[in-house]
């Protein structure tokens, strides 16, 4: 399944738009911590040509999953 995105410029994000009432992200987190499930996320700004390679959140953690495994190696045979 093809997923979709749109890239915003800074001056048309607005932190105030409408959410449903359904988007309760609030709610959600307390859940996750009742469960005892802790997230610790960043937001972070690609740039046109990157987000044009990775089409989601899963896509970008894998790559710099193996770019990070590759940095570790590549730092174990310097030793």
């Amino acid at each position: 399944m093809p997923h979709t995105y749109e890239i915003i410029d800074d001056e048309d994000f607005n932190p105030e738009d409408d959410l449903r009432p359904e988007y309760d992200f609030a709610a959600i987190r307390e859940a996750d911590r009742v469960r005892g499930i802790e997230y610790r996320r960043m937001f972070v700004r690609l740039e046109p040509d990157i987000a044009a390679v990775f089409h989601d959140a899963e896509a970008v953690n894998t790559a710099l999953r193996e770019l990070i495994a590759a940095r570790d190696v590549q730092a174990e045979q310097r030793l």
